[in-house]
Order: structure tokens, then sequence, then C-alpha cells
């Protein structure tokens, strides 16, 4: 909500009203909302975990491969109502985003595919790096580039808790039960997770609010729907975990290992064998989203000061925290350059249109949309039918598919509903046809990149990132084709905004430098450089060269230290060695 960044993936959609509310001065209304509907979906996943554990571990037990691959496509549907007014470029960012996420081994065959030969591309590309480039890496050159003071205005509100709370019981009741319902219903069912959950949340929200337009602007319902649902599926999560032994969540994985450790086996009799210390663990569930009120009020208030803070200091704390972040998720180096990666095709592909937005969904979606199409297909074969059969028959398939069909329609139905007032209203600013081109250049350039890398693939291996490439490749020429007919149609421009791109092309570079030196020199002396130099280089000069080198000395030496220290040391959380510390 502060800084554009989602936490974890499952907070993606919290950033399509969180930061815009940011932008307006209101972070602690955001937050605020933030806080107490991820509260309220806490507790009434619980609640359907106390009552209806065992019924909603049955219907669970249907979902097989097909009904996943429709869900999972339920929810990357929902890329036609984000961006309505750019549709094309939202969908051919979205299957970019699928085919990002084929590389490394096929979960099907176990095949190395699209490594471009580097072996450390076998392990893919991590979902919460590739997260933090295209949010946080990308934010910081967005922040750099805009050459603000601060991040946004901050002015708290008197009384913003009470009125938040009050907004969600007068207007938002709906919306926190419905995104809740099915944050813990979608919790339940093994491999899927918040992240599809606050998604599909968002978007139906959206779809049935009276006035979609204020959504993406800054509105408290969507922030409300989002953080609802991924709460909700924790005790979603738990029903399979509890009454099936199996976790719905890797966080359900976890607690399913501590449960056994202590002699505790999950299944339908743990309600008898185990009913003392079962039904403990469930009404502590409510003990913990409870107490989350009180503490994240206090965590808002001191949070919310970070916007008093220079922009560039922030910046640069968010660079060093996205390297660190990224390294200790599986001990490599690869990740790092993930984030640096992802970081620039976010700010330059939105620069021309690319909806980052929609890329993090396929990245995150496209795994499971692979392996259970894998799976489909792999029970068609002992079926007459075939996959017909397999996909398209059974009531959940056939629900599933009808709520598809209108989440992709539904775009349409709004701009026939919306086009009489619209054509009241004097036409905006065109983007620049140079938009169009350069977005179109980027998707073939993907598009081109993975087609040299089909040699010995075969099956779904092949034919899925196939039907991927062919779709980008031919949407990024038409939009080649759009930009230069344009261009010829002498189309007007609307003004673009401005950016400092000397500013942006430093930090791009010390960023860079900092990922070749960290494993040179190790963390903390790596990043005591990174922080004293970047400061220097984009700094405030106005109080004179001799305050801004104290500051680039103290801001570097007490940051890295704060952040060696109470990671490394502290949490033991993996940092980079080198020939120093």
């Amino acid at each position: 909500i502060l800084i554009c960044t989602p936490g974890t993936p499952s907070s993606v959609a919290t950033t399509f009203d969180g930061w815009p509310l940011c932008q307006k001065g209101r972070a602690d209304i955001g937050l605020y909302t933030s806080l107490l509907s991820s509260a309220f979906g806490g507790v009434v996943g619980t609640l359907f975990l106390l009552c209806l554990a065992a019924s909603l571990a049955r219907f669970a037990l249907r979902f097989g491969g097909p009904e996943s691959f429709w869900l999972c496509l339920f929810g990357l549907s929902t890329i036609a109502v984000m961006t309505p007014d750019n549709m094309g470029k939202g969908i051919l960012s979205g299957a970019a985003g699928i085919l990002v996420s084929t590389i490394g081994l096929d979960p099907n065959t176990g095949v190395p595919r699209f490594t471009f030969g580097t072996y450390d591309l076998l392990q893919g590309v991590s979902v919460i790096p590739c997260m933090i480039g295209l949010f946080s890496f990308s934010q910081v050159l967005y922040l750099i580039g805009t050459d603000k003071t601060f991040i946004a205005e901050y002015h708290p509100h008197k009384g913003a808790f009470r009125k938040v709370f009050g907004y969600l019981v007068r207007h938002c009741k709906t919306i926190l039960m419905r995104s809740s319902v099915m944050g813990t219903w979608i919790g339940m069912l093994p491999g899927a997770g918040g992240e599809i959950a606050s998604i599909i949340a968002y978007n139906e929200s959206k779809r049935w609010d009276k006035d979609p337009s204020r959504y993406g602007k800054g509105s408290i319902e969507g922030v409300a729907a989002s953080e609802s649902a991924n709460n909700a599926v924790i005790g979603g999560s738990l029903i399979p975990m509890l009454t099936l032994g199996i976790p719905g969540s890797a966080v359900a994985a976890v607690i399913l290992g501590a449960l056994m450790a202590h002699g505790i086996q999950p299944g339908f009799k743990i309600f008898t064998a185990s009913g003392e210390l079962a039904y403990t663990f469930i009404v502590s569930q409510f003990a913990v989203n409870l107490l989350m009120i009180p503490v994240g009020f206090v965590l808002c208030q001191c949070m919310a000061r970070l916007l008093s803070i220079r922009l560039t200091l922030v910046a640069i704390g968010i660079v060093v925290l996205a390297y660190i972040g990224a390294y200790a998720i599986s001990n490599s180096l690869v990740d790092i350059w993930v984030v640096f990666a992802f970081g620039l095709i976010g700010f330059f592909g939105g620069k021309v249109g690319m909806d980052t937005g929609a890329m993090a969904l396929g990245v995150i979606l496209g795994p499971m949309i692979e392996e259970n199409l894998g799976k489909s297909v792999d029970l068609s074969r002992s079926l007459d039918g075939g996959l017909a059969a397999v996909m398209f028959e059974g009531s959940i398939n056939k629900v599933l598919i009808g709520a598809l069909i209108l989440s992709l329609v539904t775009p349409f139905l709004l701009k026939l509903r919306n086009r009489k007032n619209a054509a009241l209203l004097p036409e905006g600013p065109r983007p620049a046809w140079t938009a169009d081109f350069f977005a179109g250049l980027g998707f073939i350039a993907i598009a081109a990149a993975f087609f040299v890398q089909y040699e010995g693939l075969e099956g779904v291996s092949r034919v899925f990132p196939e039907v991927l490439t062919t779709l980008i490749g031919a949407g990024g020429a038409y939009f080649v084709a759009k930009g230069l007919w344009r261009r010829h149609g002498a189309a007007p421009a609307g003004d673009a905004e401005p950016v400092a791109w000397n500013k942006v092309t430093l930090i791009c570079m010390a960023s860079f430098a900092y990922a070749v030196v960290m494993p040179m020199l190790g963390f903390l002396t790596g990043t005591m450089i990174f922080i004293a130099c970047s400061t220097l280089l984009l700094g405030d000069r106005s109080r004179g060269w001799g305050h801004l080198v104290r500051t680039a000395l103290v801001f570097g030496v007490g940051f890295a230290l704060l952040v060696w220290g109470g990671f490394t040391q502290l949490l033991n959380v993996p940092a980079p060695t080198g020939l120093f510390i």
C-alpha cells in the first residue's frame, strides 16, 4: 500500500487500490482497511473450519485436474476486467507471464525447457523474486523517475480507524462476506491459494459494483475484497489438512508437520481421537485474528511514517531489501538477477502500456494451469470420450466454464452499458503511437526468444508454450502495425509524464554494480558501498556536499548494519558471502 509492493503474491490485488489511496494522501485509510478486512476474513475462514470442516473436505475431494484447470483459467480471466481499456496488451502481458513460468523443468515430464543455455535456470523463475522485480524494483525506478522529494503526501486523518470501521460496516458487508466465503472455498482446494482467491474476489467485487470504474483509483472496496479473501484462505487451507491430511497451502504443510511431530495424526478421526487438541488449535485461530487488530493498529501508525522519509533514501533501502529477500528464498544469486531483470521489464513495459499486474498473474497461475492440464491429458487416455469428456463433463466443470465465459464478456457488457454516458464526455488524450509500436516489438522479442528453444520438446511440454508463443507473436505484430498506422495517420498523442532519466539510469547502474559486487565483497560490505554511493549520486545537494557526504556515510553504515544484524544475525536469513562480511 505504501510503496506499491505486494509482501506476498496473494497481496497483488491489494496494490491495485491500496497504492492509489496512498498517492491521494489516504495511506492510513488503506492500511486500516487492510487490517480490519484481514481480521474479518480470518475469522470467517476459522468459523467454516470449526463448523463445516467435514462437509467442505468432501467437496474438496471432487476437485481434480480438470476442475483446478478451469478454476485457474477463471482467475486468469480477471485480466479482461482489470484492463478493460487496454485488453489486448493486458492479455498479451498475461500470456507472457505464463510463458515465463514455463522456464525450468516441465512439471509433467521433468524435461528442461527454455533455460537459454544457463544451468541455473533449471530451477525456473521463482514467483517471489519475479513479483519483487515487477512491483518493488520497478516501483523504485518509477519513484526515482518522478523526481519527487517524498513518496506521497501523508496527512493523518483524525479518527481514521473508527471511520474505516464504520464504512466497512455500512457499505462493505456484502463484499466482505462474499470475498471471505470465496477465500475459504478456494483455500480448501489443494494447490490453490491466496493469490487465486484475492484475484477472483477482487474481480467479482468489481464486476457486481454499481460503479466499477472507481476500482483501481483508490477504492476501499477493492482493498477490502482482496484482503478479506486472502486471509480467509488460511482457515480454508486448514480444512483438508485437518480432515484429510492434505495441506491446502505451504503454511498448512508446515502446520501439518508440527502436529504430526506432537503425535497428532490428521484425518477424519482427529476430532474424536485428538478432539481436545484439535479444537484448541481451531479456537486459537480466532485469538490470532483478533489479536492482529491491536498489533496491526500500532504497526500501521508506525509504518505510515515511512512516507515522511526522503524518497531517495526509501528507494535505496527498497533495493537492499529486495535483493536480500530474493536471495533468501533459495540462496541463489540468480534470483537477484531475476529481480533486476523483471524490474526493468516492469518499468519500461509499463511505459508502453504492458500490464505488470497481468504479467504477475500469468507467472503465478501459469504453473498451476500447465500442471492441471497435464493431469487432465493423462486422465483422458483412460477414458473413451477423450480429452473433451474430461474437460467439459461434470457439474463443477460446467459451472466454472460458465463463470469463465461471464468473466470474459463482462468488459464488453460494461462498455455497452456505459457507451451512452461516454459519448457525452470529451475524448481524452490518446497515447503516442510509439507506445503501441515498442510494446509490439517487446512482445515479438519475447516470442522469438522462446521460439528458438523448442528443440527436443514434445507433447504438452511443447504444445502449451507453442500456443502462447504464437499468440504473443501475432499480438506483437498487430501492435507494431497499429503503431505504424497511427503514425502515418497523425493520431494525436497525449502528454507523457516527465521522467528524470538521468536518475533512473544512475539507480539502474548502481543496482547492477551492487548485484555484481555483493557476492565478491560480501553482503554487509557491498551494501554499505552501494548505499553510500547511491546516496551521493541521488541525494539532495541543496544543503551542500558536506551534509550529503555525512548523510551517505551515516545511512550507508547504519542501514547496512541494521539489515545485516536484524536479518542475518537475529533471524538467520542467508545472505551472500564474499571476501569480507
